[in-house]
C-alpha cells in the first residue's frame, strides 16, 4: 500500500481527490441551502405579495395561505391536498408534482435495497489485493474512502458481481412499477379531464382547409352533413392570418401605458405633463402628453380595426389561386362529436388537407403561429431539427473544454499554468473546490444560457399552442442536458486527464473511460448537490425580490404597472421536467457503480417536491391548462434512461470481466416489452378519453379492466345532451368552460384590445374609441 502514499507531494490518490471534492461541494451546498432556507423563512412573512402572490391577489381556489410560523410552511405545503392542486394548478401541476414524488420514491426504495445488497458486498471487495501493474510497472491508485463501498472496490472477474447483476433487476422492477402507476393514474385523470365541461373538450382545430370551403357557410354546411344532428354544431371560427397586426397592438399597448402614466402624473402634481414627439422623446415639438398619447391610441385603434377588416375581406382575393385555405376552430354542443370528428377521415387528401386536432384552450393558443400550414410546419420542423442537432454538438465543444480544464490534473499538464497548480496543491479545500464545485457550477450556468435559445427554436417550429411549445422545450432541453452533462462533460474530463495515454494507444479509450466510471459518479453527485442547492434558490428568488422592490419604489406608478410588477409568471414545466429527468438519469446510471448517489438523488427530489409544490400552490400563476400533456413524455424518457442504464451496465460488466453480465439483456427486453404494453393500455385512452356510456359501465363494475374510470364530479354537460347555456362551471386553472364560450373566444388578441383604466379626472378624455 506504500505506492499510494509515497510521493504524496507529487501525486494525490485520485480516490482521495474525489473524496476531497465531494466533501468541499457538500459543505458549500449545505451552507448555501441553510442560508437560503433561513432567509426565506424570515422574508416570506414580510413580503407576502411576492412569496404568496396568488393568495394575496385573491385568486379563485387559493383560499388558504401558508402559516406564518417559521417552519410551518413546510407542513402546510406537504399537507396541501391533491384536489386543491388540480383545482388551482390543473392537471399540469398535479402530474408534475406526482412525477417528482415518484422519482423521490424510486430513489428511496433503491437506496434501501442498495444499502442491504451493495454496501456490504462492495466493502468486502478485494480490488486492492488484485491490482495489476501497467506496462510501465506502475500500480493503479489504491481504493480508499467512499470508493470502498462502490463497485470500484470489486476485483475483476469476481463472483461478487452476481449481487450487482441482481440489483440491476431490482432497479428495473422498481422503475417499471412506479412508472406504470404514474401512467395508469395519468390515464385515469385524463379521462376525468376529458369528461369535464371545458371548452377545449368541445372544440377541434382544422389546418389546411381547402380554399373552396374556407367560408363560414361552406364549412358549417360541410360539418352538418357529417352530423346525425346538425344542431350539434355550435360555431365555426375562421382564422384570417394577419401577423403584422401584432406590431401595431404592441405599439398601442405602449401608448396606453404611457397615457396612464401621464394621467397618474397629473393626478399627483395637478399639472399636465408634456412630451417631445421627436427622436427618442428628446427632440421635436413639445405637446401635452395626455392629448398626444390619446391621439396615438385612437390612430392605432383605427389602424388595427382597418387591418383586421382588410385581413378578413382581402383574404379571399389574395388566396384565390391557392388550393389550401387557412385554419379554423369548430365548436360543438357535445363532447362525443368532438371525438368523432377528430378521429374521422374527413377529406380525400388526408394528411395534406383538413388535418384535425383537439383544440387547445383559447388561453393556450399561440396566436402568432395559428396561420402556419402543415407543409410549412414540416419544413420549419426539419430546419429547426437540423439547427438543434448542430447546436447540441457545437455546445458540447465549450462544455468539453470547461470540463477538462476545470480539473487540477489537467491544468498541471499545461506549463503556462503550472504556477497555479503549485499554489492550489497546497490546499485540499482549493483542490476540492476546483475539481468538485467549480466545474459543475459553470456547467449548470452554461446549460441555463441555452433556455432562451431553445424557446426561440421551439416557437419557430410553428406549433399552434403554448403547451406544445413547452413540450418541445422539454424534449430539446433534455436532449441537450443528456448529451452535454451525462456524456460530454463526464467523458471529456477523463479523456483530458488521460490524453497522453490515449494518444499512444487509441484502443485504450474504452477501458480508460470504463475504469474511471467510479470517479465520474462523484462528479455527478457533485452536480446533483449543486442542483439541489439551486432548488432552494428557486423558492427564495432573492434577485427577483430585489428587482421587484426597486420597480415598486421608483418605476411603477400606475395600477397597471404595479400589477405587472407584482405578477408572478407561470411555472416552467418544460425546463423543470428536463432537469428532473436528467437527475433521475444520472442517479439510475450510477446507482450500481456508486450506490450512495441514490442518497443525493432522494435529497434532490425531496427538496424539489417541497419547493416546487409551494411555488405551484401560492406563487406561480398558470397562463393556460393542457391537461398534463407532458406526463407521457416524461414516462417515455424515463424508460429511455432505464435502457441507457442497461447498456451502461452491460459495458461495465464486460470491462470488469464478469461475462454473465450479458444477462442484463433480460431486463432490457423486459423494459421494451413493458413500454409497448403501457402505451397499448394507456396512450389512446389518455389522448381521446372515453364515451359516457362506456364510462357508466365501468362505474357499474361490468368491466374489470385495469383502469377504473370515474366520471368527473365537476362535469356538468353530458355527451348525450345539448349545451345548456344557463349552466355554468368556472375553472380556476386558467381554462375556459363551454358555457363561457362566445364568438370572440377563438379570436386573436387584436380582436379585444387593451382597455384604458378608468380615471375620475377633472377634465374630459376625448376619443372613446381608445377604450374599445
Amino acid at each position: 500500500m506504500s505506492d499510494s502514499s509515497s510521493g504524496s507531494g507529487e501525486h494525490l490518490n485520485r480516490y482521495n481527490a474525489n473524496d476531497n471534492a465531494f466533501v468541499v461541494t457538500l459543505v458549500i451546498n449545505c451552507v448555501v441551502m441553510l442560508i437560503f432556507f433561513l432567509i426565506f423563512c424570515i422574508v416570506r412573512r414580510k413580503f407576502k405579495q411576492f412569496y404568496q402572490y396568488r393568495f394575496e391577489q385573491h385568486h379563485k381556489g387559493v383560499s388558504v395561505p401558508p402559516s406564518d410560523g417559521f417552519f410551518s410552511w413546510i407542513v402546510d405545503t406537504i399537507k396541501y391536498s391533491d384536489n386543491n392542486i388540480k383545482d388551482t394548478a390543473g392537471l399540469d401541476g398535479f402530474m408534475y408534482l406526482r412525477n417528482v414524488k415518484t422519482s423521490f420514491y424510486i430513489c428511496v426504495v433503491l437506496m434501501v435495497i442498495s444499502a442491504v445488497m451493495l454496501y456490504p458486498t462492495n466493502y468486502y471487495g478485494k480490488y486492492n489485493q488484485h491490482r495489476e501493474a501497467d506496462e510501465n510497472g506502475k500500480l493503479p491508485d489504491e481504493v480508499v474512502g467512499l470508493t470502498l463501498i462502490s463497485m470500484g472496490n470489486i476485483e475483476r472477474g469476481s463472483h461478487l458481481m452476481w449481487v450487482h447483476l441482481v440489483f440491476v433487476f431490482f432497479v428495473t422492477i422498481v422503475v417499471l412499477w412506479f412508472s406504470y402507476q404514474d401512467y395508469r393514474l395519468y390515464s385515469k385523470e385524463r379521462v376525468q379531464y376529458k369528461q369535464q365541461s371545458r371548452l377545449c373538450n368541445y372544440s377541434i382545430m382544422l389546418r389546411d382547409i381547402p380554399n373552396s370551403m374556407f367560408t363560414r357557410e361552406e364549412l358549417s354546411n360541410y360539418f352538418k352533413t357529417h352530423l346525425s344532428n346538425p344542431s350539434d354544431l355550435l360555431d365555426v371560427s375562421l382564422q384570417y392570418p394577419a401577423p403584422h397586426i401584432y406590431a401595431l397592438v404592441d405599439q398601442r399597448e405602449t401608448f396606453v401605458k404611457k397615457y396612464e402614466s401621464a394621467i397618474e402624473e397629473y393626478r399627483r402634481t395637478k399639472e399636465k405633463p408634456t412630451t417631445k414627439i421627436g427622436f427618442l422623446g428628446c427632440f421635436g415639438e413639445e405637446r401635452d402628453s395626455i392629448d398626444y398619447f390619446q391621439e396615438k391610441i385612437d390612430e392605432l385603434t383605427k389602424k388595427i380595426e382597418y387591418e383586421r377588416a382588410e385581413a378578413e375581406t382581402g383574404y379571399y382575393l389574395k388566396n384565390a389561386n391557392q388550393s389550401v385555405g387557412g385554419t379554423s376552430f369548430v365548436v360543438f354542443n357535445q363532447r362525443k362529436v368532438q371525438k368523432e370528428m377528430v378521429q374521422t377521415i374527413m377529406h380525400s387528401k388526408y394528411h395534406v388537407l383538413f388535418s384535425r386536432y383537439y383544440a387547445p384552450d383559447p388561453n393556450d393558443v399561440f396566436w402568432k403561429n395559428i396561420h402556419i400550414g402543415l407543409k410549412s410546419y414540416y419544413v420549419r420542423s426539419l430546419i429547426v431539427a437540423i439547427l438543434t442537432f448542430a447546436l447540441v454538438f457545437l455546445w458540447g465543444i465549450p462544455v468539453a473544454f470547461l470540463s477538462g480544464f476545470s480539473n487540477l490534473e489537467t491544468i498541471s499538464r499545461v506549463k503556462a499554468f503550472s504556477w497555479i497548480t503549485d499554489i492550489i496543491s497546497k490546499s485540499k479545500v482549493l483542490q476540492g473546490f476546483l475539481s468538485g464545485f467549480l466545474p459543475n457550477l459553470v456547467l449548470i450556468i452554461f446549460m441555463i444560457l441555452l433556455i432562451p435559445i431553445i424557446y426561440a427554436l421551439s416557437r419557430a417550429c410553428g406549433y399552434f399552442s403554448n403547451s406544445r411549445i413547452e413540450a418541445s422545450v422539454f424534449s430539446k432541453y433534455f436532449l441537450f442536458l443528456v448529451f452535454n452533462v451525462f456524456l460530454v462533460s463526464a467523458i471529456a474530463g477523463t479523456i483530458f486527464q488521460s490524453i497522453e495515454q490515449i494518444a499512444n494507444d487509441p484502443g485504450s479509450i474504452i477501458g480508460t473511460i470504463a475504469n474511471s466510471l467510479g470517479g465520474l459518479s462523484f462528479q455527478m453527485i457533485n452536480y446533483i448537490l449543486i442542483a439541489a442547492a439551486g432548488s432552494f434558490g428557486a423558492i427564495l428568488r432573492i434577485v427577483g425580490l430585489i428587482i421587484q422592490l426597486i420597480k415598486l419604489k421608483w418605476l411603477a406608478k400606475t395600477k397597471r404597472q404595479i400589477d405587472d410588477v407584482l405578477h408572478q409568471g407561470p411555472f416552467s414545466y418544460g425546463v423543470n421536467y428536463a432537469k428532473n429527468l436528467l437527475i433521475l438519469q444520472l442517479t439510475l446510471a450510477y446507482s450500481t457503480l456508486s450506490p450512495f448517489i441514490l442518497i443525493f438523488g432522494a435529497w434532490y427530489f425531496g427538496l424539489s417536491y417541497i419547493v416546487q409544490k409551494y411555488n405551484i400552490i401560492w406563487v406561480n400563476t398558470p397562463d393556460y391548462q393542457c391537461g398534463g400533456f407532458m406526463s407521457p413524455m416524461n414516462f417515455r424518457r424515463t424508460l429511455v434512461g432505464l435502457l441507457i442504464y442497461h447498456i451502461l451496465m452491460i459495458g461495465t460488466f464486460n470491462v470488469y470481466k464478469f461475462y454473465y453480465g450479458i444477462l442484463v439483456v433480460i431486463p432490457l427486453i423486459m423494459t421494451i416489452l413493458f413500454w409497448y404494453y403501457a402505451e397499448y393500455m394507456f396512450k389512446c385512452i389518455s389522448k381521446n378519453g372515453i364515451m359516457d356510456q362506456y364510462q357508466k359501465q365501468q362505474e357499474n363494475g361490468s368491466n374489470s379492466a385495469d383502469i377504473e374510470m370515474q366520471a368527473s364530479g365537476s362535469s356538468i354537460i353530458n355527451d348525450n345532451t345539448s349545451l345548456n347555456p344557463t349552466v355554468h362551471h368556472e375553472f380556476h386553472d386558467a381554462s375556459h368552460s363551454i358555457s363561457e364560450y362566445n364568438q370572440s373566444s377563438y379570436k386573436p388578441p387584436y380582436y379585444e384590445l387593451m382597455k384604458i383604466n378608468n380615471y375620475d379626472l377633472e377634465f374630459p378624455i376625448s376619443g372613446g374609441s381608445a377604450n374599445v
